[in-house]
């Protein structure tokens, strides 16, 4: 018997219809999946294992002073090693020679912190440049937020090596401020027991000068 084909527009066209939409929600899967994959995506340039290490040396920086201490401790030990309250005319001298000492050393303290920092600050522009064109391409939410953050990593090294050289600076003054009122209290201290003392009448002379003056 001769088998005779049936078309139906409407099921074809619905089918049609079915396959655009799984067509169509498809595409839209693959955009957002693209879009979240742009949103992960990170940063090509990192600079944080660099900045990391020089924020550890810039902490070193305090703990390796000769001159007035940089801790609570070693401060209130030493001002009450050079700079005691009751002290006698020869303690006055003896001491003098320490707290010159002292001041040279926190003098080189400061100045050898400065020379450090400019060390440890001379490849500082270089990553500013790179996390700043970092962030301009970035990405993704990912990257900019590890572009942003690297940023602020610089700015960290900037603070800190502005608060060292501050606490540096602090202790000179510290130092000179303590010796300066130091020095005035051991000259009027001096002066006074020179001058404090007991007036005498001056012994006679031994020998009579009036037998041998000349007439």
């Amino acid at each position: 018997m001769a088998q005779q084909i049936v078309y139906d527009p409407r099921a074809h066209v619905q089918t049609s219809l079915q396959a655009a939409r799984q067509l169509e929600s498809l595409a839209n899967e693959a955009r957002s999946l693209a879009n979240e994959a742009r949103t992960l995506a990170t940063s090509p340039y990192s600079h944080l294992a660099q900045s990391s290490q020089t924020l550890r040396e810039i902490g070193e920086l305090a703990h390796t002073v000769r001159g007035t201490a940089s801790t609570l401790e070693g401060v209130q030990r030493q001002f009450a090693d050079l700079y005691p309250d009751d002290l006698s005319l020869s303690d006055l001298t003896a001491l003098g020679g320490g707290r010159t000492a002292t001041a040279r050393r926190t003098a080189q303290d400061v100045a050898r912190t400065a020379a450090e920092l400019e060390r440890l600050s001379q490849g500082r522009d270089g990553r500013h440049r790179g996390a700043l064109a970092a962030s301009e391409g970035a990405q993704g939410q990912t990257a900019a937020i590890q572009s942003s953050t690297q940023m602020l990593s610089v700015l960290a090294e900037d603070l800190a090596s502005l608060r060292t050289l501050m606490l540096a600076q602090s202790r000179l003054m510290a130092e000179a401020t303590a010796r300066h009122a130091a020095e005035n209290e051991a000259g009027l201290e001096a002066r006074g027991r020179l001058w404090g003392r007991e007036a005498r009448t001056p012994a006679s002379p031994v020998f009579d000068p009036l037998p041998r003056a000349r007439r």
